[in-house]
């Protein structure tokens, strides 16, 4: 079952009303109860004076029993002002009626008991209850006449004292019900004409507001009162100031990625002239010392790679992985010379990237076992598998199994490599070797260009 939500300011506030008003409707109900009461005690009080006062007038009546002749009825019943809804009676000692008030009495003649005088007594010793020949329940008064033995009595219905007691009740409560309704009404017409209304204009706007200047001022918030309306210049004026500062961020975002990507491209530079040296030294020398620095040429051209890989993406810091081995690639390939050695590359749609440490370790890594690869057969294959758990593997295949240099710098320098990398080496049994890289975790790239064509 859903229950309604009192998060809103309307329903808070309405809340807040009835709370107040608890105390206001126990006054009313108090005091209900207690009018009923007095009310209940006046009606039983008037029903005793109805009687006495019947009593009073017949006293003069003859003794004999008979029937009052309606000159005398007349004189004991004249004040019938003073009984609304009571109904008067003189009846003998048996209950016979000797005279009857009929032109009061709303009850007709069934309101006097059937079996002769009521005799059960009720918690007031003045009032006794019975009901009457109709079957009406009535609350009888009963006063002695002073000559003749005759009795006087009065009557009223136990429903029309209850009907009393109910209205006072309904009165107590249906006037501060209604009064807490009214004033509810009012607060939440008030909050919704003159609040809530020019909230959600505000919202409006500022949902509308691509960063610049608020609408605000338009004609939506006219008629708005004096508070909502400095409040609106107030967001504006914030809306202001906002706008020139990510203006401000922006231009010193752009600047730093200028200057990161400068610096990447002459830090790629600077490794592509160091690798230009070495193969123009290396061309100067002999044949064996040729086949020497043939290694640090290929190892910085490496280096540069990632840089480059770097500068291209646009994305300072991350560096594609399925771009960075491709290029190690190009440049194993030709780094062996008049031996041929071909290498294929084969990554998924989105093989990720790397951060730039990584990516020169990586392709420092690459380089060495490709390297080792082209020793031990014509041709070799890098693929990778879709990234899983935040790692991507790469598998180098093609030359048959125990290619791997176990001595020397090579060695030393894979080792070196993947400790780096956090990766283990894992030669199959075919001969492939399976490396696993950790990718990138996803960065802000606030301010970072879109990627541009790599720059060789």
């Amino acid at each position: 079952m859903a229950f309604p939500s009192f998060n809103t300011l309307r329903s808070r506030i309405a809340l807040l009303l009835i709370a107040a008003n608890v105390p206001v409707i126990a006054l009313a109900v108090w005091i209900g109860v207690n009018q009923s009461q007095l009310a209940d005690v006046a009606d039983r009080d008037r029903l005793v004076q109805a009687a006495t006062l019947v009593a009073a007038r017949a006293a003069g009546m003859k003794g004999d029993g008979a029937p009052l002749e309606a000159g005398m009825r007349d004189q004991i019943f004249k004040d019938r002002g003073s009984r609304f809804e009571i109904a008067a009676a003189v009846v003998d000692k048996t209950g016979a009626p000797l005279a009857i008030d009929e032109e009061v009495s709303p009850f007709g003649r069934g309101w006097l008991p059937k079996d002769g005088l009521p005799t059960m007594a009720t918690a007031d010793p003045r009032i006794l209850k019975a009901r009457g020949a109709d079957g009406r329940a009535y609350r009888y008064a009963i006063a002695p006449v002073k000559s003749g033995g005759a009795l006087a009595v009065a009557a009223t219905p136990f429903d029309l004292i209850a009907r009393n007691k109910t209205l006072w009740l309904m009165l107590a409560l249906a006037l501060p019900a209604l009064m807490i309704l009214l004033c509810v009404g009012l607060v939440l017409f008030g909050i919704e004409r003159f609040v809530l209304r020019w909230i959600r204009a505000l919202k409006t706007a500022a949902a509308a507001s691509d960063g610049a200047r608020l609408a605000t001022s338009s004609d939506s918030l006219k008629g708005a009162p004096d508070e909502l309306l400095e409040l609106g210049e107030a967001l504006d004026a914030m809306a202001h100031r906002v706008e020139d500062r990510s203006k401000a961020l922006t231009s010193a975002v752009d600047d730093r990625d200028r200057l990161l990507r400068e610096l990447h491209h002459r830090v790629k530079n600077n490794f592509q002239m160091i690798a230009s040296l070495l193969a123009l030294q290396r061309q100067e020398a002999p044949e064996t010392l040729s086949t020497i620095l043939r290694a640090p040429e290929d190892r910085v051209r490496a280096m540069a790679a990632a840089y480059k890989v770097s500068y291209a993406s646009g994305e300072i810091g991350h560096v594609e992985v399925a771009a960075l081995v491709r290029d190690v690639a190009q440049q194993a390939r030709q780094a062996i010379g008049g031996r041929r050695f071909e290498v294929s590359a084969d990554f998924p749609k989105d093989a990720g990237e790397v951060d730039l440490d990584r990516a020169v370790s990586l392709a420092l890594l690459i380089m060495e076992l490709l390297n080792a690869a082209a020793a031990a057969c014509p041709s070799a294959s890098v693929s990778a598998v879709t990234p899983e758990d935040g790692r991507i593997a790469l598998l180098i295949s093609g030359p048959k199994p125990g290619w791997l240099p176990e001595t020397g710098l090579s060695q030393r320098l894979i080792g070196a490599y993947a400790e780096q990398l956090g990766s283990a080496i894992e030669q199959q049994d075919d001969g492939a070797v399976r490396i696993a890289v950790r990718l990138a975790s996803e960065k802000p790239k606030i301010g970072m260009n879109t990627k541009v064509a790599a720059v060789g």
